[in-house]
């Protein structure tokens, strides 16, 4: 059985009407978009409105949706902090870690972040310059990359135009990567 989960104190539901569809927008106690989900339109005199209390939906399949994007909202964001929890546990070390790349790797920018869609944390290594050709080196040597221009799947590089490389690692590579380069001098 699924747990109902109420609608945060402040947060609202947007519903917007569009062709035959019904898009609810969940959204926080500062209004910025959280989640969104889709219903069916089955009213013709649906209008867009905002509620912030599911009793405030009269049509029961469409509360029963607005009640699916709130649960759904609550999975994902348990989803999202166990990974994290995880790869926490998996590298416990990881601000020494990082401290060290930056160290390493000067005028870089390293950032952790969340894939929206498999809820896994990403770690991303963005240089420019001389430090560009330093990370790329460093990824060469690790010993999961087949070739400089081959990574490991769940590993993606990307040289803009300007020169500046971002190297990104799914969660599993991520700390693949990390457990590996503690060893290194």
């Amino acid at each position: 059985m699924t747990t109902r989960h109420p609608l945060p104190t402040r947060w609202a539901i947007n519903v917007h009407p569009v062709a035959n569809l019904a898009i609810l927008t969940l959204l926080d106690g500062d209004g910025a978009h959280r989640d969104t989900g889709f219903h069916p339109l089955t009213a013709p005199d649906t209008t867009e409105h905002t509620v912030h209390t599911l009793d405030e939906i009269t049509d029961p399949e469409l509360r029963a949706s607005a009640q699916r994007l709130i649960d759904t909202f609550y999975q994902r964001t348990a989803q999202a902090q166990a990974n994290a929890d995880a790869f926490g546990a998996a590298v416990p070390d990881q601000e020494h870690l990082i401290g060290r790349l930056r160290s390493d790797l000067l005028g870089s920018t390293i950032d952790f972040g969340i894939d929206d869609e498999a809820l896994t944390v990403v770690l991303k290594l963005t240089a420019a310059g001389p430090t560009a050709g330093a990370l790329l080196a460093l990824v060469a040597l690790w010993p999961r990359t087949t070739s400089p221009t081959s990574p490991a799947d769940g590993v993606t590089q990307n040289l803009a135009d300007d020169g500046t490389l971002t190297v990104t690692f799914d969660q599993r590579h991520a700390e693949k990567f990390l457990t590996w380069y503690r060893d290194q001098p």
